[in-house]
């Protein structure tokens, strides 16, 4: 008899031992803050919220391209204005002067408008002359160096 209650107690706290574990499981996966984890992971992953947000992720990329686009623009016609062509053509203005200390400088836009700065130096100093060249056409006679520096600009 004394073995048969033994027996029964073992069989008893090894009922109340599983009884423990089960609890403890189901308290594990009822557990409130862990569901709405579980639902919120679930909700996250799932097809129609990952479309949803690569759908909003698509619409901020398009609304960045958009003003770099209209950025891009307003830099080319800012540009068009900048100087983009420049020739240079060095000489000596006097035979008895050596060193090239004359030069015609021609800087253009992308319309082709611009100046051409030419320094002329002789025994006597420097001077300076400024020509303008609109449409890649001089406003006056230029020089054959002037000549020579404006088409290096307008072939360049």
């Amino acid at each position: 008899m004394q073995v048969a209650a033994m027996v029964m107690a073992a069989v008893g706290l090894v009922v109340a031992v599983f009884a423990a574990v089960l609890a403890w499981q189901t308290k594990q996966v009822a557990d409130p803050e862990r569901m709405d984890r579980l639902e919120a992971l679930i909700t996250r992953q799932a097809p129609t919220e990952v479309l949803k947000r690569l759908e909003n992720d698509v619409g901020e990329l398009s609304r960045h391209v958009k003003q770099l686009d209209e950025y891009s623009h307003e830099l080319g016609k800012r540009l068009d204005t900048a100087v983009q062509r420049v020739g240079l053509s060095r000489f000596n203005a006097n035979e008895q002067i050596g060193g090239d200390l004359s030069f015609a400088w021609t800087v253009l836009d992308a319309r082709n408008h611009g100046v051409i700065l030419t320094a002329v130096t002789d025994h006597h100093g420097t001077r300076v002359f400024v020509r303008g060249i609109v449409a890649g056409q001089p406003q006056h006679p230029l020089l054959p160096n002037e000549e020579t520096s404006l088409q290096q600009a307008l072939n360049s």
